[in-house]
């Protein structure tokens, strides 16, 4: 059966100044959500650039035509709090080592009020508790996700990035890099100019070897699997080994993209248009919906890029991180020896100047209310990487408590850190003080009295 078909106005007049109309499939849309995703992961600076024929699609309103209601009215997750968050997941997919750790791992924030955008990289090395788990790689999370169940990779990672962040993450983007070549091949390559030629040596095989791969200056036509060399290569000689070249040529890569993909030839072609709604569906996993996805287009045209941030946690010199090696496997670990420096940076992002800000410390006695061995121990362990000073550790009067207690000692003086605590260990607010405690010399903000749903 032909896919359903829908008429708009070309915005296109001939001589008389008469309209024209064109009949476009309506799958046209899906792989247009496709592109736009795949180029957004790899670089919010290439999708706020330029010109494209989804401005136009925005201007005849194919929006309404597709049963779509795009209102600006309507709020992003996290518009009302002036911060959105956004996971952008990258993963090696069928036929890669490990092909569901996620390599590249970025968390996007965006602010409404100032039309800022923070594109902060999480490196996959490091360490983080994962429940169930223990401590592990943060890439490690998408894997356990799809172990545990097909499709939810990408859901534990971005709440694996809420609780190391301590910051909500309101959406996830999960692109398989196998999809970015099949991309350009049913685009029939793309056209890159290679300003320097040069030679990488060391470049990676699927085997875990090395191969050499080389480049020529001048205009190239690439298939998907040159371009993904191209854009990957991170040992070439003639200036092209730093980070800066490589993200130049990535910017280049994706261009050509964009310039392909949404070209008028593509989606007039319904074989192109098939193919990469197949595309869309077997190599990207979100859950943000379609009016989600084009009013973040329409926010991302309002932004300058020089109001983006680029922020890397990293190991270097005057970086929260350290690295390490723990039983032959490398690792990062909080310079700190707790995430309250990661998450102080990650939160002040749009306010570095906030960063250097004396951060109050928080002091917290937890008892155990339950007959769980253990339990107060393991949880004083999270709360102490988390920032949290521990005065005591301890069992409670009573071991029968169904749901985790708070017992507020600052009489609502610290409420931003009662809150954050009470999110974090999913809580009630204890309204009256019991006896025992009057009886005790205490030296905490709060007491934390867990109960069986830790």
């Amino acid at each position: 059966m032909p896919p359903p078909q829908i008429n708009f106005l070309n915005h296109l007049r001939d001589k008389k100044d008469k309209k024209r109309w064109i009949i476009i499939p309506k799958i046209f849309f899906y792989p247009l959500i496709f592109l736009l995703i795949f180029i957004f992961i790899f670089s919010f600076q290439v999708i706020i650039s330029g010109n494209s024929i989804a401005e136009n699609l925005e201007k005849i309103n194919i929006f309404n035509h597709l049963g779509l209601n795009i209102n600006n009215e309507k709020l992003l997750k996290g518009e009302t709090e002036d911060r959105i968050n956004i996971l952008l997941l990258g993963m090696g997919g069928e036929g890669h080592p490990g092909p569901d750790l996620t390599d590249t791992m970025i968390l996007a924030s965006l602010q409404p009020s100032t039309k800022k955008v923070a594109m902060i990289s999480i490196p996959r090395d490091l360490s983080v508790p994962i429940p169930g788990y223990g401590w592990r790689k943060i890439n490690n999370a998408n894997h356990f996700g799809e172990m545990k169940n097909a499709g939810e990779g990408a859901k534990l990672s971005s709440e694996i990035v809420s609780q190391t962040f301590n910051l909500p993450v309101q959406y996830y983007v999960r692109v398989d890099f196998s999809g970015f070549e099949k991309l350009i091949d049913e685009l029939d390559g793309i056209k890159i100019y290679v300003d320097n030629a040069f030679t990488d040596p060391q470049f990676p095989t699927d085997d875990y070897g090395y191969q050499t791969v080389s480049f020529k200056q001048g205009w190239q036509k690439m298939d998907g699997k040159t371009a993904l060399n191209y854009a990957r290569s991170r040992h070439g000689t003639n200036g092209e080994n730093s980070d800066f070249a490589r993200s130049k040529r990535q910017q280049k890569v994706l261009q050509a993209i964009k310039d392909k993909a949404l070209s008028f030839t593509t989606f007039i072609s319904y074989r192109k248009i098939s193919a990469l709604f197949e595309l869309y569906k077997d190599n990207v996993s979100t859950n943000l919906e379609p009016w989600e996805i084009f009013k973040f287009y329409k926010l991302s045209k309002e932004i300058d890029v020089k109001n983006i941030t680029n922020l890397v946690l990293d190991d270097a010199t005057d970086g929260p991180l350290y690295a390490t090696n723990i039983n032959g496997a490398f690792l990062l670990l909080p310079r700190d020896m707790s995430f309250t420096q990661l998450q102080n940076l990650v939160k002040n992002v749009f306010d570095p100047a906030a960063v250097n800000k004396k951060q109050e410390i928080i002091k917290l006695e937890i008892q155990n209310g339950t007959k769980i061995e253990g339990l107060a121990y393991r949880a004083s362990l999270q709360l102490k990487a988390d920032g949290y000073k521990i005065t005591r550790i301890s069992n409670a009067p009573k071991q029968d408590y169904a749901n985790t207690l708070i017992y507020d000692l600052t009489k609502g003086q610290k409420n931003e850190a009662l809150l954050n605590i009470k999110n974090k260990l999913n809580a009630d607010l204890a309204k009256d003080d019991p006896e025992w405690l009057n009886t005790q010399d205490i030296q905490s903000d709060f007491i934390v009295i867990l109960g069986q749903n830790q």
